[in-house]
């Protein structure tokens, strides 16, 4: 099993080099479901290792955007889970990833993307190659910012040099709070959920909400420097929301 077989576009040339500050070590929110029965380590070292219904839950929840599994060949077990996902509509967006053995039947492959993986890859892949996988597949459910971005009077944010621009000075900003920044701007007015927030910051999957809470505070406490921090709002139980048009409490 030498070829790799995918059910989205060709993986482009430059794909290695995108996402390389985001990625690090493996550091996004992937879920390791192992269907081989062999307790194989994750190749990828910030996943996180789950039964198939505790990863299915995580999935539909939203606090992951992405799950590898990795079996001997098309299980019934495997491509019944891969539907299971796909077909939820709570987690139908999911990036998925499947690698199998290289003694698999020749037509495994195109049962796990029939079954709803994204790409079938054999076992033993390089690293590169699955990282550059991985991050073909967050471009599709997490696109980079691109453009400016009105935030509010006399507010810009811009995505080519990540500045924030207040009265006509720039601030620049590290990539998370850029990225938290925008993901909330451009849903202004509206709340968003911390799932979508987690995958939007790329929040590794083990770690506990606290890490999303403490991003959002790094932000508000940059934001509070220029009085700006009324903007960001936490709606209790629900997320957090930018409010473009005012500064009031949520």
């Amino acid at each position: 099993m030498h070829t790799l077989f995918q059910a989205t576009p060709p993986l482009l040339s430059q794909l290695l080099g995108l996402f390389a500050g985001s990625l690090g070590a493996e550091r996004h929110s992937v879920l390791y479901v192992d269907f081989s029965g062999t307790q194989a380590p994750c190749p990828l070292g910030n996943a996180q290792t789950l039964d198939a219904e505790s990863a299915l839950r995580h999935l539909r929840d939203g606090s992951s955007w992405a799950a590898l599994a990795i079996a001997r060949d098309a299980s019934p077990e495997l491509c019944a889970w891969l539907m299971r996902v796909r077909h939820d509509a709570s987690s139908a967006s999911t990036a998925l990833l499947v690698l199998l053995d290289a003694a698999a039947p020749v037509d495994a492959a195109a049962a796990t993307l029939r079954a709803g993986a994204d790409v079938a890859l054999p076992r033993h892949s390089p690293p590169d190659l699955l990282k550059a996988q991985m991050a073909r597949l967050r471009e599709r459910v997490a696109p980079p910012p691109l453009g400016t971005l009105a935030l509010g009077p006399r507010m810009v944010l811009q995505a080519p040099t990540r500045q924030l621009w207040i009265d006509g000075r720039p601030h620049a900003l590290q990539p998370q709070p850029f990225r938290l920044l925008w993901t909330l701007a451009a849903a202004s007015g509206r709340v968003v959920g911390t799932g979508a927030l987690r995958v939007a910051l790329d929040v590794p999957a083990r770690a506990r909400d606290e890490a999303l809470h403490t991003a959002v505070g790094r932000l508000r406490r940059l934001l509070r420097a220029h009085a700006q921090d009324a903007r960001l709002q936490t709606v209790h139980g629900s997320g957090y929301r930018w409010d473009s048009e005012r500064c009031g409490e949520a």
